[in-house]
């Protein structure tokens, strides 16, 4: 992704991608996303392209508060006793 002068000044974007999945799975979802925002993880610092991640399980209050459809969802097909407790218990 390159930006010349004509696309106009840069700014901060923010890009939030809820996803109930393995630690495991999140892993992987955040390298292929670091790839495609950044194509050369090697390079020297800074990287051209400041990014950050944050992964949340979901009984975290920041889940909670920033994904609270996604939980309702989780809790609704995760079957009666499982690992899905409800944020604060």
């Amino acid at each position: 992704m390159t930006m010349d002068a004509t696309q106009g000044p840069a700014g901060v974007w923010e890009l939030r991608i809820g996803v109930f999945c393995t630690t495991e799975q999140a892993e992987q979802l955040t390298e292929k996303i670091q790839l495609m925002l950044c194509p050369d993880p090697m390079h020297r610092p800074p990287c051209p392209i400041p990014w950050s991640s944050a992964h949340w399980q979901l009984d975290d209050q920041e889940a909670a508060e920033n994904y609270p459809e996604l939980i309702e969802q989780a809790r609704i097909e995760q079957p009666p006793g499982g690992p899905v407790p409800a944020p604060g218990e």
